[in-house]
């Protein structure tokens, strides 16, 4: 555990820090986070991170003002005091509602936002897993498009956390979420999903419903979003779309994405095995221009 956290702009030892009883994010679950990967101090995609976040607490109606020169000072100030300004470091910001008891601002009807942001030393998943990649699980829960949370990195993340359990428990390390009644693929409980189908096209499902783009599908990951962006500039061309099961099981290849993991490979989906059992070309390419990606934007 690190020595330092910042609440709300205050930087104290980890053991000192408190939230109030009565915050929003603690008894309703009213609250969002982002999850950063940061390296020689600077966090990748931290922009597009606090893009997501604001766009999120818009929406869900939290009252963030937060500039990207306040909370690029808020981490700066957090890496150096736990010495992590050089090192690897994984970042969580959360953000609530805040304490429901404490009275408003002057120029506002609603509490104080909380704001926490933590730092601790990166931990990447084992090495072995790129190569001979993971095995994922259909979980029993579904994705709904019509909730209002859908598509947003919130804090009522228990369902989440339940799927991905019982993927351990069955010797997986992740769990894809369907659509009830279309049975659409949606994403992965911390994860968002993509595959090359049989005719060799990079696959990902749409972040809305087609047609109905009040509905969300699933999560808009910044990993993700690196991922088309590099696809599109090596003329892989990807394809939003919608998947199916059948999809899944007839795919040449299948990767996940999110900031901690990367580009991860799967190579079996319960007992069925993914091609050849090994991670597939494309995937390895793309692996390795996000990894130089990474690295360009560190410098």
């Amino acid at each position: 555990m690190s020595d330092f956290i910042c609440v709300n702009g205050q930087l104290l030892p980890h053991d000192e820090a408190r939230i109030a009883p009565s915050d929003a994010g603690f008894l309703h679950g009213a609250g969002l986070f982002e999850t950063m990967r940061s390296r020689n101090g600077k966090v990748f995609r931290l922009a597009e991170h606090l893009a997501r976040l604001t766009s999120s607490a818009e929406v869900l109606g939290i009252a963030l003002s937060l500039t990207l020169p306040q909370l690029q000072d808020l981490i700066t100030e957090l890496l150096e005091a736990n010495d992590l300004e050089s090192r690897d470091a994984r970042l969580r910001l959360t953000v609530t509602r805040g304490d429901l008891h404490q009275p408003a601002s002057q120029d506002s009807s609603t509490p104080d936002i909380t704001l926490v942001l933590s730092a601790a030393p990166f931990t990447p998943y084992p090495a072995a897993l790129y190569d001979t990649g993971l095995t994922v699980i259909a979980s029993a829960h579904k994705q709904n498009p019509e909730s209002p949370l859908t598509g947003h990195k919130t804090t009522s993340y228990l369902d989440r956390l339940l799927a991905l359990r019982q993927a351990q428990q069955r010797g997986a390390g992740e769990a894809l979420w369907f659509t009830p009644h279309s049975h659409y693929l949606a994403e992965g409980s911390i994860s968002n999903v993509f595959l090359v189908d049989r005719e060799g096209t990079l696959v990902t499902p749409p972040l809305t419903v087609p047609d109905q783009p009040q509905q969300r599908f699933c999560l808009p990951g910044i990993t993700r979003q690196v991922v088309l962006q590099l696809a599109t500039a090596m003329n892989i061309l990807p394809h939003e779309r919608l998947v199916t099961i059948n999809d899944l099981l007839a795919a040449r290849e299948i990767f996940l994405t999110n900031a901690i993991m990367g580009i991860m490979p799967v190579t079996h989906l319960e007992q069925h095995q993914i091609a050849d059992g090994r991670p597939g070309e494309m995937t390895r390419q793309l692996m390795t221009a996000y990894a130089q990606r990474v690295n360009d934007e560190s410098i």
